[in-house]
């Protein structure tokens, strides 16, 4: 079951991040995100990652589901580690299998790793604890202010909600196709990279055409019961910042800062 889970899914579980107001959990995962960025020493990375795992645990989510997430993108951390273990100029140099690497590669492999993992699972965590609907009233909420200035906010936080809503169907169908592909003799792990790459259009381009016919009957759906955009429309669960809430966004922002300026 844990392995059909698609990214972006939201888990719904009893736990106290579940009931953080979404406000929180974006703020808190916004200057996170710019701590990690600046987060170029061990301690700061290493605090980071204390964070991550302890919010991790209070989620109540299977481990599993979070490191999902980092499978679709191994080998691109990978190879970017590799490139950077081999081409970072240093003193202190070794040869192994003919391969020139320094220290200072791979000190920093090692460091753009470790905030690759850092970045997905402060993603994984805010999609998996937060669910598509309560987060994109949280954007509208939080975008309200430039609302005055002919910002489309609630256009946008609809796009953002039914892109969240239609990611899991969009890698379900993915996968139904490319088994119903191999159920008819198709073969993805034979052949040249190139021969591969073509062989992969027998998917992506009935997922594309799926993808279009199911925007055009939303559309045409919105319509006929009247969408006319966010005149006039109201939320059925009004968000509510209680006492938990600011402690949560304050701490975090305490520690992104505290990283960010050490």
């Amino acid at each position: 079951m844990l392995s059909n889970l698609s990214l972006g899914q939201y888990i719904p579980a009893n736990s106290l991040i579940h009931e953080i107001d979404p406000r929180s959990k974006i703020i808190a995962t916004l200057m996170l995100t710019l701590a990690v960025f600046q987060a170029v020493l061990p301690l700061q990375q290493a605090v980071l990652l204390f964070l991550l795992a302890l919010m991790i645990w209070q989620s109540k989510v299977n481990l599993k589901i979070y490191l999902s997430a980092l499978k679709p993108f191994v080998w691109i951390i990978l190879m970017t580690m590799f490139i950077l273990t081999c081409f970072t100029p240093g003193n202190n140099r070794m040869e192994i299998f003919y391969l020139n690497i320094t220290i200072e590669g791979l000190e920093a492999a090692a460091s753009l790793g470790i905030r690759f993992i850092i970045l997905l699972g402060l993603a994984r965590l805010l999609t998996v604890t937060t669910s598509p609907v309560a987060m994109s009233d949280a954007f509208e909420s939080l975008l309200k202010p430039i609302r005055r200035l002919g910002f489309p906010v609630h256009e946008l936080a609809m796009i953002m909600n039914l892109s969240l809503r239609f990611m899991p169907l969009f890698f379900e169908e993915a996968e139904r196709i490319r088994k119903a592909q191999l159920c008819r003799g198709a073969n993805y792990q034979e052949g040249s990279l190139k021969q591969r790459l073509k062989k992969l259009r027998s998917i992506i381009l009935p997922v594309f055409r799926n993808s279009l016919q199911r925007a055009d009957e939303l559309a045409v759906a919105m319509e006929s019961r009247g969408y006319q955009g966010g005149r006039g429309r109201s939320q059925m669960n009004v968000l509510v910042l209680r006492g938990r809430d600011y402690c949560y966004a304050f701490i975090m922002v305490i520690v992104s800062l505290a990283i960010m300026l050490y």
